[in-house]
């Protein structure tokens, strides 16, 4: 009986011993990963932090680099927008919006003179440079200046 228990003692001991040993070493692998994954987690963060701080940055460059067209409109757009404050009631001796006789003698000077006038004005009338468009291009004072031409042919 002594025998069995010392047999029974050793084991236990044994088992105990080797438990211990399994827990030391799961423990060390389990602590290892996780700091790894920290690690790794926190490279990452860096990491995309990084590519989108460049990311502005070139797309910062590349708008810069990039002239942006601004886009025409159209004459009945221009003269919505601006040439009705006079062409529509005829302030300051303006020609309507479709009154032939208004335009005839303008028309007939040719377009090139109407559009002179459009973009320089006409001197001793309310017509100023560009009318009331001061932000409009040429092409779109041109354009404006055809649309209205347009109602009188």
């Amino acid at each position: 009986m002594k025998k069995v228990f010392v047999i029974f003692l050793f084991s236990m001991f044994t088992i105990v011993s080797c438990d211990s040993q399994e827990t030391e070493q799961s423990t060390k692998a389990v602590d290892v990963p996780v700091k790894e994954k920290v690690n790794v987690v926190e490279n990452t963060q860096r990491a995309v932090e990084k590519i989108e701080k460049d990311m502005t940055e070139n797309m910062a460059k590349v708008q810069a680099a990039v002239p942006v067209a601004k886009v025409s409109m159209t004459g009945e757009q221009v003269y919505k927008k601006s040439c009705f404050v006079c062409h529509a009631s005829g302030t300051a001796g303006a020609p309507k919006l479709g009154d032939v006789a208004a335009w005839e003698p303008r028309v007939n000077k040719g377009m090139e003179g109407l559009y002179q006038s459009a973009l320089k004005g006409v001197p001793g009338t309310a017509m100023t440079a560009k009318g009331t468009c001061s932000a409009c291009n040429d092409k779109e004072l041109q354009a404006a200046v055809d649309y209205m031409v347009s109602k009188v042919n």
